[in-house]
């Protein structure tokens, strides 16, 4: 039983860490323009964000300016 816990435990761990890497690639490609932009567009969402929903509203308003990796427009002929 300890094996499996174990086993679970560092599957979730290896994952939780690749997703941080991964994000934190993307993060690191915008610009500090648009981090700040998207701080300022935070300030300004009424009702005021909590502290865990302002950051989550942030990292969402940079996905949505960043680039999406790997996805291309369809050219039609």
């Amino acid at each position: 039983m300890t094996k499996i816990g174990t086993t679970a435990a560092l599957t979730v761990f290896t994952a939780l860490t690749v997703l941080s890497v991964s994000l934190s690639a993307v993060q690191a490609q915008v610009s500090d323009a648009v981090r700040e932009a998207c701080a300022r567009k935070a300030n300004k969402v009424t009702p005021p964000l909590r502290a865990g929903e302002r950051e989550a509203y942030i990292t969402n308003c940079i996905a949505d300016a960043a680039p999406a990796a790997g996805k291309s427009k369809k050219k039609r002929y």
